[in-house]
């Protein structure tokens, strides 16, 4: 049994032993691995250093809209209320429309009489087109035929005197009788009553002609008559239209699909053209507009991927890519300005906007103003 005790002692004594040689061993292993971990986090820290660029002075921006009245009148009512989501031409703001509807109400009754005057104008101009044309055919018929039965009877009158002179000659002779002489004599009168009446019928036919062509310059006027009232008809449609767009633009819509940041008005208030109502904005067409120094533009590049931390959401980290960077420094767009004119001078750093092109979750959770903290792969080409 003591055997057994002193060989077990003699190798723990041995372990014991060769567990001490490998201490060192250990330890200097331990010291190059925190030495090369010193090392991989220095190369880090210092690739981070000269490949990011990190800024602080940025925040959400959007495009906000002033959403105003073209004309003037009371507000009737407003629809919406401040942090309201809406569509494109969602009702926003009524402004009161009776008088404009009274307007719209006289112009349409005014077109709808000048219309049926053109009708009854119209009709008429027809029906005497119609009349004043065949008036007119009548007319140079009839004397036509005037002038045919005067040709006629002037041959008649001519054949009869010439028979009576040759009766007239034969009398005196005693070659015919008194009977037949009076004969001739009655024949030749006849013929120049027959005349006579039938120049009385030209004359009469001629008249008419003119009377007929007369009544044509009637049909002009009445043509002219129609068109005065087609140019009314066309002005009272042209008031009517603009009364329409007057009174659409009294019925405020939004333009885009977004959300109401502020209202201005109140209903019972009198609002002017050119007057604010509201400020509006589209949520998902939001950037982050970064002020970088200039002596870090020259890494800068359009397409570099850049991370964005908001202070209001600790927890949450946004991608993005710089999608342009501005041509201008901040100070260029100050009310005030910089130079200073009594010859001091104290050189400092501008800074220029680059903006960053940034997805908007589906929560909408970037607003605009919001300060945010961008890093800026810089080493990304």
């Amino acid at each position: 049994m003591s055997k057994q005790v002193l060989a077990a002692a003699r190798t723990f004594s041995v372990r014991r032993l060769r567990a001490m040689t490998h201490v060192p061993v250990l330890r200097r292993r331990a010291l190059v691995a925190a030495l090369a971990a010193a090392v991989v986090a220095l190369g880090i820290w210092q690739y981070g250093r000269i490949n990011q660029i990190t800024e602080t002075d940025a925040r959400v921006m959007a495009d906000m809209i002033t959403v105003s009245s073209r004309v003037d009148g009371w507000v009737a009512k407003r629809t919406v209320t401040d942090g309201q989501s809406i569509a494109t031409g969602n009702e926003l703001v009524v402004i009161d429309q009776r008088e404009a509807e009274q307007q719209l109400a006289a112009l349409r009754a005014s077109a709808q009489s000048i219309r049926l005057q053109r009708e009854r104008a119209l009709v008429q101009l027809q029906v005497d087109e119609g009349t004043s044309s065949s008036a007119v055919t009548a007319a140079e018929a009839r004397r036509t035929a005037a002038i045919a039965n005067l040709h006629s009877a002037e041959s008649e009158l001519q054949r009869t005197r010439e028979d009576f002179q040759r009766a007239d000659a034969l009398l005196a002779s005693q070659f015919v009788s008194r009977q037949s002489w009076d004969l001739r004599q009655s024949q030749t009168r006849k013929a120049e009553e027959a005349y006579r009446g039938t120049q009385a019928q030209l004359a009469e036919a001629e008249a008419s002609l003119v009377e007929a062509k007369a009544k044509l310059g009637t049909v002009d006027v009445q043509r002219k008559e129609v068109e005065r009232l087609e140019h009314d008809a066309e002005q009272v449609a042209a008031q009517v239209h603009q009364l329409e767009i007057e009174l659409g633009d009294r019925v405020v819509r939004s333009p885009i699909d977004g959300v109401v940041d502020r209202k201005f008005v109140e209903p019972g208030e009198y609002v002017i053209p050119g007057q604010r109502l509201l400020l509006i904005h589209d949520p998902k067409a939001v950037w982050v507009e970064a002020n970088v120094k200039e002596t870090k533009l020259e890494r800068l590049r359009p397409g570099q991927p850049v991370t964005i931390s908001v202070d209001a959401y600790s927890d949450r980290t946004f991608r993005g890519t710089i999608e342009r960077v501005g041509d201008a420094a901040t100070s260029q767009f100050a009310l005030l300005p910089s130079p200073n004119p009594s010859g001091n001078f104290t050189k400092i750093t501008q800074r220029v906007p680059v903006r960053i092109r940034v997805d908007q979750p589906d929560d909408n959770p970037l607003r605009p103003g919001m300060m945010v903290e961008v890093d800026i792969d810089a080493g990304h080409r």
